[in-house]
C-alpha cells in the first residue's frame, strides 16, 4: 500500500470512510470553482473511491488520488491526484485539492513536494506537469513555490461549468527538481 510521509502529513490511498469528508470539500463552490469534478452527492464520491480500490497506484493510463491526512490526528485535509498518461512515457500529471479550513497552512506545498520527490525519485519520472485555470491564483502560486515553471497558456481549451475556460500548463523536469527540492 502506497503511503508517503512528511513532517506533518501522511498521504495514503483514499478509503470509503473518507467519502463524506471528500464530498464536503469537493462540493464546496469555492473549492470546485476551477475543477472539472464537482460531485453531486456522497454516493458519487463513494463510487469514485470504490473504483480506485482495484487500481494499482502507479499504473500507466490512470488517475490515482491520495488522501492528505494530518500525521498527528489522521484528519483528512485534502487529496492529491497523480496521472500517468499512456501516450507520455516518463511523465506524470499532478493535481491537489484542500479543504478550505486547511488552506494557507503550507499543507499543499508539503504534500506536493513529497509527491514530486516520489515521482522523480522512486518512480524515476523525467517530467511532471500540472494544468490550472489562470484565474486560480493560489494554485499558480503553489506550483511556482514548488519550482514548477509556466510552459504554456491554452485559450478556451477546457469545458467547465457550462463555459470554455483557459488552461495554463506548469511543469518541471527531473533535473530542475534536483536543483530545487527542499533539503532533507
Amino acid at each position: 500500500m502506497l503511503e508517503l510521509m512528511t513532517q506533518r502529513l501522511v498521504l495514503r490511498p483514499l478509503r470509503l470512510s473518507d467519502s463524506v469528508a471528500v464530498f464536503e470539500y469537493r462540493s464546496n463552490p469555492d473549492v470546485s470553482r476551477f475543477q472539472v469534478w464537482e460531485p453531486q452527492d456522497v454516493q458519487e464520491v463513494r463510487s469514485f473511491i470504490a473504483g480506485l480500490l482495484d487500481v494499482e497506484p502507479d499504473m500507466t493510463g490512470t488517475w490515482y488520488q491520495l488522501a492528505i491526512t494530518l500525521r498527528e490526528t489522521g484528519e483528512l485535509v485534502g487529496d492529491c491526484g497523480r496521472h500517468f498518461p499512456t501516450e507520455r512515457q516518463g511523465q506524470a500529471e499532478v493535481g491537489i485539492t484542500l479543504a478550505p479550513a486547511h488552506q494557507g497552512k503550507g499543507y499543499a506545498t508539503e504534500a506536493l513536494e513529497r509527491v514530486l520527490e516520489y515521482l522523480f525519485g522512486d518512480l524515476d519520472k523525467h517530467r511532471v506537469y500540472a494544468t490550472v485555470d489562470p484565474r486560480n491564483a493560489p494554485s499558480i502560486a503553489l506550483l511556482e513555490r514548488v519550482g514548477m515553471r509556466r510552459e504554456g497558456h491554452l485559450r478556451e481549451s477546457v469545458w467547465v461549468r457550462g463555459e470554455w475556460a483557459d488552461d495554463v500548463i506548469y511543469a518541471m523536469l527531473e533535473e530542475e527538481w534536483m536543483s530545487h527540492r527542499p533539503s532533507e
